[in-house]
């Protein structure tokens, strides 16, 4: 069966090819939806939701993110 957040990471990813998009399940609290460039470590992006993930993945593409 497939996982749905596993389809969801693969579509942002394909979408985002720069970057590597990851979830970390928390036990408490829910998930956090990751992400960071493939080739800079440094700037991880987290979010609530695969939606705001985008949004800020969209940010910083246009430049707009602190």
């Amino acid at each position: 069966m497939p996982n749905p957040t596993n389809e969801i990471v693969a579509a942002l990813e394909r979408e985002w090819p720069r970057w590597q998009v990851w979830v970390v399940h928390r036990a408490v609290g829910g998930p956090v939806w990751c992400a960071r460039r493939w080739n800079d470590h440094g700037q991880v992006l987290n979010a609530d939701s695969a939606t705001e993930l985008a949004e800020q993945l969209e940010q910083v593409a246009t430049g707009d993110r602190d």
